[in-house]
C-alpha cells in the first residue's frame, strides 16, 4: 500500500498541474478572443464614421479653385497635363489602397501645391479642392462637407470604389 500512495503522488500531482495548464489555457483564450473581438468592433466603427463624406456645394467650391489653381498643371479633367493625373488609375493606385487617408492627401497637397508656391491657400481652400478630386474620382457626394480637422481626416481612408 505504501507504494501505491508514494507513486500516486507524484500522478496526482502532474494532474493538478495539467488542469491548472488548462485552465490557464482557457482564461487566456478567452482574454484573447475578448481583446481581439473588442479591437475589430472599434475598427468596424471606426470605417463607418471612417466613409468619404464631402458635400456637393463643398466639391463645387474645389472646382472652382481647382480650376484657379490646379488646372493648369494637372489638367481640366485631372489628367496630368504636363503633371500626374489625379484621377483614374493613377490616383487609385496612388491613393484608394485602404492604407492612405484624406488627411495624408491633404498634407501632400498643401505641403506641394500649387507648385512653387506651396501652402498658399487656406486649409478649407485645400479641403474644398480635396473635395472636387474625390468627387471627379467616384466618390459620392454626402449631405456633410468634409471636415477640415485633421483627426477626422485620419480617421477617413481612401478605399477603391467597388464597381
Amino acid at each position: 500500500m505504501v507504494i501505491y500512495a508514494v507513486t500516486h503522488r507524484p500522478f496526482a500531482l502532474r494532474q493538478r498541474r495539467a488542469v491548472a495548464f488548462r485552465r490557464a489555457g482557457v482564461i487566456l483564450g478567452s482574454v484573447l478572443l475578448l481583446f481581439f473581438a473588442s479591437a475589430s468592433t472599434s475598427r468596424g466603427e471606426e470605417s463607418g464614421t471612417g466613409e468619404i463624406v464631402y458635400s456637393e456645394e463643398q466639391a463645387h467650391k474645389g472646382h472652382d479653385l481647382y480650376e484657379l489653381h490646379c488646372a493648369s498643371c494637372h489638367g481640366a479633367a485631372l489628367e496630368g497635363q504636363g503633371s500626374l493625373p489625379l484621377s483614374g488609375a493613377t490616383f487609385r493606385a496612388r491613393w484608394a489602397d485602404d492604407r492612405h487617408s484624406v488627411d495624408d492627401l491633404l498634407y501632400i497637397v498643401r505641403t506641394l501645391m500649387p507648385y512653387g508656391q506651396p501652402a498658399t491657400l487656406s486649409k478649407q481652400e485645400y479641403v474644398n479642392i480635396i473635395a472636387y478630386i474625390l468627387m471627379v474620382n467616384g466618390y459620392p457626394a454626402g449631405t456633410q462637407p468634409l471636415p477640415s480637422d485633421p483627426g477626422a481626416l485620419k480617421r477617413i481612408i481612401i478605399k477603391a470604389q467597388q464597381p
